[in-house]
């Protein structure tokens, strides 16, 4: 059995098919995608999803994962990056990836024209990002662990705004926080294994559908090929285990015998599915100590073309990021579609509608031009309070492994130790790596062994 139809319980149950394992996924709502879905949209007729999200060409997990579903094809990805950023004053630049330069130096055209930071910070941000590159994370783990990013980056010469028009630009869209909050040792590891890899490992994509259009009926459709089962609706209220090894599932009221489960629920939920005396182990107990935070998405309808890139960043004014979703699904005008995404969202998570309205639609006019004259046709605004945990100094510590003290279970979810953030990639490795900690759990146990 897996349990949540997120991401990372579709990939574990994808990979227990791709072995041959006649799994059942149970998802207590009624559509699948877990924190990164869609809904219906009565009055557009199209879905929206519950936030703007993006992958890069790094994320391998989750591209082969789509690519494995034959729904690769319903995303977009840059064959270049590319990033605008403009700021109120109407100055625009863009980090972009030169065609035929190895990294790091496949950035620097863009960056020696790039108008948001002066030629001091310029060659200071340059030395930091080979100081990153040069960097042995995993050796030196203990000690980025236990400071902050923005730490990290003042001891390497980074001046405010360099942090403000550079830094703090990449990583709070990557972590949904700020370098003041990120730890070193993740901060190093999005630069490292994000933008520095190779030329193309930046690349951004996007999905050109709905989230959970994207993935539900392919994700069905390839349990189900291989003898197995999708069941929506279906709410599992406790995992059931005795002498130390999973025993069945309380799904829908009723006991439901089972000697394997994966749970691929958020820490949480986790939390009250196990009885008291296994919640309490350090194990699973150090995960409790993990923070949200929030996102907003504020999407706008305008009579007309405001933006003509397929997205932007915006310094120094809450838009962050702007989606333009009309060019992004391909929708037939004359008006347009943005979705304003609001990363680390604490400052507007709790404001009201008519309040942030009036701050969005304002800002939007003070930097788009276009914005001014145009009518909104229609305002939205999506929250997510509990969108993604939060990588603080210490927090790799209270990630748990996949594997549990309870032979039978292992655990799937972006939260658990999978060396990334909060992303739909840590999701889809988790789903992996808890079959595989499954596999090894059993073979220990002498219970049986899934085949490889």
């Amino acid at each position: 059995m897996v349990i949540g139809g997120g991401l990372a319980g579709l990939s574990a149950a994808c990979a227990l098919a791709d072995r041959g394992v006649p799994v059942t996924l149970l998802e207590k709502r009624p559509y699948l995608g877990g924190r990164a879905f869609s809904f219906p949209d009565a009055e557009s007729g199209r879905h929206i999803d519950n936030g703007q999200h993006i992958y890069l060409a790094c994320c391998t997990a989750y591209t082969g994962f789509l690519r494995k579903l034959g729904v690769f094809e319903r995303t977009t990805l840059q064959r270049r990056l590319r990033a605008v950023i403009v700021d109120r004053a109407g100055r625009r630049g863009a980090l972009k990836a030169g065609p035929l330069l190895p990294s790091p130096l496949h950035l620097l055209p863009s960056f020696l024209v790039y108008p948001h930071v002066s030629i001091g910070d310029k060659l200071r941000a340059a030395t930091a990002m080979l100081a990153i590159k040069r960097t042995d994370r995993a050796k030196h783990r203990e000690a980025l662990e236990s400071e902050t990013f923005r730490n990290w980056l003042e001891r390497h010469g980074q001046s405010e705004r360099a942090i403000t028009a550079l830094w703090d630009l990449l990583t709070l869209p990557v972590f949904n926080d700020t370098v003041d909050a990120v730890s070193a040792y993740m901060g190093l590891m999005f630069f490292q294994d994000g933008m520095l890899a190779s030329r193309h490992s930046a690349d951004i994509g996007v999905s050109t559908v709905g989230l959970t259009q994207l993935v539900e009926d392919a994700a069905s459709a390839y349990v189900q090929a291989r003898g197995g089962e999708v069941l929506t609706g279906r709410s599992v209220t406790r995992i059931v285990a005795e002498d130390g090894a999973v025993t069945g599932l309380i799904v829908d009221g009723e006991f439901t015998p089972v000697d394997v489960v994966i749970a691929a629920v958020p820490w949480d939920v986790l939390a009250r599915l196990l009885p008291p005396d296994i919640a309490g182990d350090d194990h699973i107990n150090a995960s409790n100590a993990l923070k949200w935070a929030p996102i907003i998405n504020v999407h706008v309808w305008y009579d007309r073309p405001i933006i003509d890139e397929p997205f932007l960043a915006v310094l120094d004014s809450p838009l962050q990021w702007v989606f333009n979703r009309s060019h992004i699904e391909g929708l037939p005008g004359p008006g347009q579609h943005l979705c304003i995404s609001v990363s680390g969202a604490w400052e507007h998570a709790g404001v009201g509608r008519d309040i942030l309205r009036e701050l969005f639609l304002s800002e939007m006019a003070s930097v788009f031009p276009a914005a001014a004259d145009a009518v909104v046709e229609r305002f939205m605004v999506v929250r997510q309070p509990n969108a993604t945990f939060r990588c603080t100094p210490g927090a790799q510590s209270q990630r748990p492994a996949q594997v549990t003290p309870i032979t039978g279970l292992t655990l799937a979810g972006d939260w658990t130790q999978t060396g990334w953030p909060a992303t739909m990639e840590s999701a889809v490795r988790s789903g992996v790596l808890a079959v595989e900690a499954l596999n090894a759990d059993l073979e220990r146990s002498g219970t049986w062994r899934i085949a490889p």
